[in-house]
């Protein structure tokens, strides 16, 4: 009676409202990679048994957690799986972070970024953040569009999307402001004669402030002018070739900000800009909170707050 009884104990632990951990995992897993199938890669069992594990969790707390989605055969959360998710995701990432400790292992935080933004921005800002927090190792990989989260465990994306397509839990970063910029050199002639400079432009979908025919009207230029734009695939081709003097281009702040205060780059005039219409956006993944992820998102956010303060010639 008394072995029994101790066996009763061990399988019955004070705590029987928390369950198996293995069912937590897979539950996790499945919802933070999108599917049974890819939760099995990862816990290195079968689909089945990931199946099998979260159908007894539903069992143990009486609750359907998740539903299968049809046509892609994902999955989709439940009320009730959505409000297990936050506490197991937590739960997992604090047994992990206690786990890497012992071990002497330090979890990774992974961010990713577009070229432009991850190059001309985000680089020099995350080195700043790691060489505060030296015992964090951080990774920043390049994804333009939309981040594959579950594919390459990103904690936090930087994401370049239109105001129109901001998510309710979208954190926004930056919105930028976009005007005329040329190397010193070229800057008293062209200041002088805009319709007679060659044109440098960012190939970009439904963003009218870096297109010159939005600016055309401004500087009265002549109905053949579109023969003079050169155009390029990505913004840091745009401006290395302004900053060779090759042209006029249509600079995007903060993230020329580092040019215009080293005077490789200036204003052509001091006081005309647009706003942009996309914006910089914080997208966290979505499960396994990295504990340092929320003190980075402050510090980018302060750094975003930081004013520029970029010399600016005299015509």
């Amino acid at each position: 009676m008394v072995f029994q009884g101790v066996l009763n104990i061990l399988q019955y632990p004070a705590m029987s409202n928390i369950p198996p951990l293995t069912a937590l995992r897979a539950f996790e897993a499945s919802v933070r990679l999108g599917g049974f199938a890819r939760a099995a890669v990862e816990l290195n069992v079968s689909t089945s048994a990931v199946s099998h594990q979260i159908r007894n969790l539903e069992e143990l707390l009486g609750a359907r957690l998740v539903e299968r989605s049809t046509g892609m055969g994902g999955i989709r959360l439940t009320a009730a799986g959505e409000s297990l998710l936050p506490a197991a995701s937590a739960a997992l990432s604090m047994l992990e972070d206690a786990c890497s400790q012992i071990k002497g292992v330090a979890k990774q935080l992974t961010v990713s970024a577009n070229v432009p933004f991850s190059a001309m921005w985000l680089a020099r800002r995350l080195a700043e953040f790691s060489s505060r927090h030296p015992e964090t190792p951080l990774n920043a990989i390049i994804q333009d569009g939309e981040p594959d989260f579950a594919r390459f465990d990103i904690d936090l994306a930087v994401v370049h999307v239109p105001e129109r397509a901001l998510r309710p839990d979208d954190v926004i970063l930056l919105q930028e402001e976009v005007f005329p910029v040329c190397s010193p050199e070229l800057h008293p002639f062209a200041s002088k004669a805009v319709c007679r400079c060659r044109l440098l432009q960012e190939s970009h979908q439904n963003s009218p402030e870096i297109d010159w025919r939005t600016w055309s009207a401004r500087f009265g230029l002549p109905g053949d002018f579109e023969t003079k734009i050169v155009r390029y695939s990505s913004f840091s081709q745009v401006i290395g070739a302004a900053i060779g003097g090759a042209g006029l281009a249509l600079g995007r702040s903060p993230l020329i900000d580092p040019e215009l205060r080293s005077g490789r780059l200036v204003r052509l005039f001091p006081d005309l800009s647009r706003p942009a219409s996309w914006r910089f956006v914080l997208r966290k993944g979505p499960a396994r909170r990295h504990r340092m992820l929320d003190p980075l998102i402050e510090f980018l956010q302060a750094e975003a707050a930081v004013p520029a303060t970029p010399p600016v010639l005299s015509t």
